[in-house]
């Protein structure tokens, strides 16, 4: 009698054992169920959160101020991320030769000068400065304008292109153009001297000037997104395909 109740505690033991096990097996499933969760609900929001600073620009008559940010956007992105795993974006930008060549002043292409452009080029047009992952030839021309000139004189000498032309090339044969473009006071310049050895000789600021008149005719372009492509597995945009519609007002 007292055997068969040792052995009916002894089962009652290893049946709570199991039960507590059991029950402690549960909860852990349970937690990592939960966790599992949470951190797919956590890289969903995420995502979400990344693809909505892209997907913006996933429509028609984009313009081109907005591509402008959209390439430096990207571009900031894979720079920064390229080291942590993930999967670059990519940006695709098709521009007709007749509107490349509306956006110049003179016929010459200065900066657009490519028909198809993808994310290692498009610094050629929002100006990276050299040396910046995937820079070309032409990586920093616009900054260093927007820094030889400031903003506000930059602007103002793109808006005074056929001025500069004509003082240039002394249409009018003044005695003196250099000076008269000092006393335009399209400069931060009082003399001669200060003009040559801060901007050049007008030749030089007449480039500079269509230079940069052919970035602002660009931001004035439109474009229409053509393709965006997702990431199988994240659901993150990694791909933008655009084409140019033409010049806007």
């Amino acid at each position: 009698m007292e055997n068969a109740s040792k052995a009916l505690l002894m089962a009652a033991g290893v049946l709570i054992s199991l039960v507590i096990i059991g029950a402690f097996m549960l909860m852990m499933s349970n937690l990592t169920d939960y966790q599992e969760k949470s951190y797919q609900s956590k890289a969903d929001a995420q995502t979400v959160d990344f693809n909505n600073q892209y997907i913006t620009y996933d429509r028609e008559n984009v313009r081109g101020s907005d591509m402008v940010s959209l390439m430096n956007k990207i571009i900031d992105y894979n720079d920064r991320k390229e080291e942590q795993g993930y999967t670059p974006m990519e940006i695709e930008m098709e521009i007709s030769s007749s509107i490349r060549e509306d956006l110049t002043y003179d016929g010459i292409q200065r900066v657009v000068m490519s028909g198809h452009y993808t994310e290692d080029r498009i610094n050629q047009i929002v100006g990276q400065p050299e040396g910046f992952r995937g820079s070309g030839t032409s990586g920093g021309k616009i900054r260093k304008l927007e820094e030889k000139y400031q903003q506000k004189y930059i602007d103002q000498l793109a808006n005074e292109i056929s001025t500069i032309l004509e003082l240039r090339d002394n249409v009018n044969n003044r005695e003196d153009p250099e000076q008269y473009f000092v006393d335009l006071k399209l400069l931060p310049v009082s003399t001669k001297d200060e003009l040559r050895n801060e901007y050049g000789r007008l030749s030089d600021i007449y480039e500079d000037a269509v230079t940069y008149y052919e970035y602002i005719q660009f931001k004035r372009t439109t474009f229409d997104c053509t393709g965006t492509e997702y990431d199988e597995n994240t659901g993150r945009i990694i791909k933008m395909e655009f084409e140019c519609t033409g010049i806007g007002v």
